[in-house]
C-alpha cells in the first residue's frame, strides 16, 4: 500500500519544480538568443550614431536594459562604449569619460579582453589631453599588446600612430619616426588605407618638426592623394592646410592662395567650421601683405560670416542635443517604472505558485497524514530553504537596480543644471556682438560711411571680434569644467614663465595703450594649481587690468606667501571702482562697464575666474578705490584641496 502513496505525494510535490525547471530552461535559451540580439543592436546602433542619433540612442537604452536583464556584460559594456562614443562627438567630453570608465569597470569585471583595450584607446586620449602623458602611453601600451595578441592588426597599426604623436611632443623623433614607419608598413600589409594615409600625415608633422620641409611636403601630399582616393574631405582640408603652411614658408604667397581656397572648399563641403576659419586666416592674411584691400575685406567678411555659422549651429546642435538626451531619459525613467510594475506583478505571480504549492502539501498531508508525517518535515525544512535563498536573490537584484536608477538621476540633474547655464550665458552675451557686427559691416558694404568711419568701426569690429573670441574661449573652458564632477588634476607651475607668457600674449593690447607690464615674482616662485584653469583665470585679470588701465599706465604682478596659502597680485594704475562698483562686482551679478578706451566687456570674466578658483580651493580678493587703482588678489593654497 505504501509505493502508491509515496508516488502520489512525489507527485504533489514535485509538480511545481517541474513547472519551475521548464521555466529555467525556456529562460536559458531566451538569454542565449537575447545575447545574440543584443550584439546585432550593438552593431546597429553603432552605425547609426552619425546618421540618425535618436533612433541610436533609444536602441542603446533598449541594448542596456535587455543586457541587465539577462546579465550579458559584454553587450553592456559595448552600450556603453557606443554611448560615450556619441557624447564624445557631440562636445560632452566630462560625460564621455566617465561613460568609458563605467564600460571599463564592467568590462575587466567580467574579463571581456576585447572590449578593454579598445575601451583604453579612447580613456589614454582623454589623459592626453589632460597633459597625464605618463598614464596615457602606458594605456595605450596595454592596448597594443592585447591587439597584438588577438592578432588585430588595423587597431595596432592605429595605437602606433598615437603613440608616435606622443612622441612628438615628447621631442623624441627618432622613436616617434620608427612608430609611425611600423603604422605604415603594417597599414600596407593589410590594405589599410586609413592607417597609411594617417601614417603619412603624421610622418608630415614630424618633419615640420624637424625643419625638413622638403620631406614634410612629401608626407602632405602622399596623405591628400589617399583622401582623395577615400573622397575624405575633412582629410583632403588638413593636408592642404599644411602644405599652405610650407608654401607661406617658402614665400609662395600666391600658390598658398590658390591651395588654400581648395582647402576653404572641402571644409566647407562637411561645415568643417574649424577648418573653414583657418583657411580663410591665411587666405586673408596672405591678401594682407600683399595689400591687396579689396580682397582682405571680403575674406574678413567670409570670416564674420563663418563664425556667425560656427556659433548658430553649435547653439542649434547643442540644444537640439540636450533635448534629445533628456528626451531619452525621461523615456528611460518610464521604462524604468514599467519595469517596476513588472517585478511586482512577477513577485505576485510568484507568490501565489508558493502558495498553491503550499496548499498541495496541506492536502498531501491531510490524506495521508499518519503515513507521511516525519518526510513532510524534511520537505518544509527544504522548500524554506529554497525560498530563502530566492527572496535574497530578489533583494540583491532590487538593490542593485535601485543603485542604478540613483545615478541616472544624479547624470539628469547635473544636465538640467549645465542646460540652463549654458542657454542664459549664449543669449546673454554671444547673440548682441554678433548681430552688431552684422549690423556694421551691412553700414560699410552699402558706402553709406566715410573711408575713414569705415576704419574706425573696422577697427571697432576687430576689437568686438578678439573680444567676441575671448568670451567663447572663455565659455567653451567654463563648460569643460561643468559636465561631469571629476576631480581636478594640479601641479607645481613656476608663476615667472606663466606672467611672461601672459605678457607676450596681451602685447598688442599692452602696446596700443603704451601701458608697461612689470612682473615682480621670483624666478623659482611656484602656485599649484590645474594648468588651463589658471590661465585663464589669469588671462581675464590681465585683459581686466588693461581694460581699465589709461594710456600710458602700468601693471604689476607680484607674489607672497604664507604658511598655508600662494598669493599672486595683479594690480593697476587704472581707474578703480567706486564702492557702489565693487559691490555689485563683488556680488557675483553679470556686469559690466566700458573701459579708458571705449573697451566693451561681457560681465562674464569675473565670475568665470571666482567659479574656477572656487573648484581649486581658492578664491579672488578685490581692493579698489575710485581714481586709485585696483588690486586683484588670487588666493591659492599650498596643499591640494580635496
Amino acid at each position: 500500500m505504501r509505493n502508491p502513496w509515496v508516488i502520489f505525494v512525489c507527485i504533489l510535490v514535485g509538480f511545481p519544480f517541474l513547472l519551475f525547471a521548464q521555466d529555467s530552461g525556456a529562460k536559458e535559451l531566451d538569454s542565449t538568443k537575447t545575447s545574440i540580439l543584443i550584439d546585432s543592436l550593438n552593431k546597429a546602433a553603432f552605425s547609426k550614431k552619425n546618421a540618425n542619433l535618436s533612433e541610436a540612442l533609444s536602441m542603446l537604452a533598449q541594448i542596456k536594459e535587455l543586457a541587465q536583464k539577462v546579465n550579458y556584460h559584454k553587450g553592456l559594456s559595448s552600450a556603453y562604449y557606443t554611448e560615450a562614443g556619441i557624447f564624445q562627438q557631440n562636445g560632452f567630453n566630462k560625460r564621455a569619460h566617465l561613460l568609458y570608465e563605467i564600460a571599463l569597470d564592467n568590462s575587466v569585471m567580467y574579463n571581456d579582453t576585447i572590449n578593454i583595450p579598445m575601451i583604453n584607446l579612447q580613456i589614454a586620449a582623454f589623459k592626453v589631453s589632460e597633459g597625464k602623458i605618463d598614464e596615457a602611453v602606458k594605456l595605450y601600451n596595454q592596448s597594443l599588446d592585447a591587439f597584438v595578441k588577438m592578432g588585430m592588426i588595423k587597431e595596432v597599426a592605429n595605437t602606433k600612430n598615437s603613440l608616435g604623436l606622443i612622441e612628438i611632443k615628447k621631442n623624441n623623433y627618432a622613436k616617434a619616426e620608427s612608430l609611425f614607419k611600423e603604422a605604415l608598413q603594417l597599414s600596407l600589409t593589410q590594405k589599410f588605407v586609413y592607417g597609411q594615409k594617417k601614417s603619412f600625415y603624421n610622418l608630415g608633422l614630424l618633419a615640420r618638426a624637424k625643419k625638413d620641409s622638403a620631406t614634410a611636403r612629401s608626407y602632405f601630399e602622399n596623405s591628400l592623394s589617399l583622401d582623395n582616393l577615400l573622397k575624405d574631405n575633412y582629410g583632403m582640408a588638413l593636408n592642404q592646410i599644411q602644405l599652405v603652411q610650407l608654401l607661406l614658408e617658402q614665400q609662395k604667397t600666391g600658390e598658398a592662395i590658390a591651395m588654400a581656397k581648395i582647402a576653404y572648399e572641402n571644409a566647407r563641403k562637411i561645415n568643417a567650421y574649424n577648418l573653414m576659419i583657418s583657411s580663410i586666416t591665411i587666405i586673408k592674411d596672405a591678401y594682407k601683405t600683399r595689400n591687396d584691400l579689396s580682397n582682405t575685406n571680403s575674406w574678413q567678411d567670409s570670416m564674420i560670416n563663418t563664425l556667425k555659422l560656427k556659433v548658430d549651429n553649435e547653439v542649434a546642435y547643442a540644444n537640439n542635443f540636450i533635448e534629445l538626451v533628456k528626451d531619452k531619459e525621461t523615456q528611460k525613467q518610464k521604462a524604468n517604472t514599467e519595469i517596476e510594475k513588472a517585478n511586482k506583478r512577477a513577485s505576485s505571480q510568484l507568490i501565489v505558485i508558493f502558495v498553491g504549492t503550499f496548499l498541495l502539501l496541506i492536502l498531501a498531508i491531510m490524506v495521508i497524514m499518519a503515513f507521511i508525517s516525519y518526510r513532510k518535515q524534511m520537505l518544509l525544512s527544504r522548500r524554506l530553504y529554497k525560498q530563502n535563498a530566492i527572496i535574497e536573490e530578489n533583494a540583491a537584484a532590487l538593490d542593485q537596480l535601485n543603485k542604478e536608477i540613483n545615478l541616472k538621476n544624479l547624470l539628469l540633474e547635473e544636465d538640467n543644471r549645465t542646460i540652463d547655464k549654458l542657454l542664459s550665458i549664449i543669449s546673454h552675451d554671444l547673440r548682441n556682438p554678433i548681430t552688431n557686427t552684422q549690423t556694421i559691416l551691412s553700414l560699410i558694404n552699402k558706402g553709406a560711411l566715410s573711408p575713414e568711419e569705415s576704419k574706425v568701426l573696422l577697427e571697432q569690429l576687430e576689437t568686438q571680434y578678439i573680444n567676441t573670441t575671448g568670451l567663447l574661449d572663455n565659455l567653451l573652458g567654463w563648460l569643460k569644467s561643468q559636465i561631469t564632477g571629476k576631480e581636478l588634476e594640479r601641479s607645481d607651475i613656476n608663476i615667472y614663465d606663466l606672467m611672461n607668457g601672459m605678457h607676450l600674449e596681451q602685447k598688442i593690447p599692452l602696446m596700443r595703450k603704451r601701458i608697461k607690464f612689470i612682473n615682480n615674482t621670483q624666478n623659482d616662485a611656484t602656485i599649484r594649481a590645474e594648468k588651463e584653469m589658471i590661465k585663464i583665470i589669469f588671462r581675464n585679470l590681465i585683459t581686466n587690468a588693461i581694460k581699465f588701465t589709461p594710456l600710458d599706465g602700468r601693471i604689476e604682478i607680484s607674489f607672497r606667501e604664507d604658511a598655508v596659502y600662494d598669493y599672486v597680485m595683479i594690480s593697476d594704475s587704472g581707474i578703480g571702482m567706486s564702492e557702489d562698483v565693487l559691490a555689485k562686482v563683488n556680488a557675483q551679478k553679470y556686469f559690466t562697464r566700458t573701459g579708458t578706451l571705449q573697451e566693451k566687456g561681457s560681465g562674464f570674466g569675473l565670475i568665470l575666474c571666482r567659479d574656477l578658483l572656487q573648484k581649486q580651493g581658492g578664491s579672488l580678493l578685490i581692493e579698489s578705490a575710485k581714481g586709485e587703482g585696483s588690486v586683484f588678489t588670487v588666493q591659492l593654497p599650498k596643499a591640494t584641496f580635496n
